[in-house]
């Protein structure tokens, strides 16, 4: 093997396997500042006195995020279904997402139905 194949052959490992542990990092790295910066609040929040709101930390999940997964998976599962069907190569690998998003679609349908029996919206 000549330098550029090395060189090409090398970079493909490196990249390969850094990128993923890289974008791990940044992602852990941003979620623990904005954690950092929510305690902050908090915290000057108690030094005056305010009351320290709910949504602070709560994450700000609610029940559509849970239906807007849900559709988008599904559809996900349903093209990628389709695509592998036609070229001939194992379209049951679409049952994962196809799964996936009948789950956040069952919890969007419980927590609406939770919300209704508890008097409010979706919970």
């Amino acid at each position: 093997m000549d330098f550029g194949t090395t060189l090409v052959a090398t970079s493909a490992i490196v990249l390969g396997i850094g990128m993923p542990v890289i974008l791990i990092v940044v992602f852990l790295w941003y979620r623990a500042k904005r954690n950092q910066l929510n305690h902050e609040t908090a915290l000057k929040l108690a030094e005056k006195g305010q009351p320290i709101p709910p949504e602070l930390f709560s994450g700000g999940e609610d029940s559509q995020s849970d239906l807007r997964r849900g559709i988008v998976l599904v559809a996900l599962a349903l093209g990628l279904g389709l695509f592998l069907y036609q070229h001939n190569q194992a379209w049951s690998i679409a049952a994962i997402p196809l799964f996936m998003g009948v789950g956040y679609l069952i919890v969007w349908k419980l927590a609406a139905q939770k919300g209704d029996r508890n008097g409010g919206g979706p919970a």
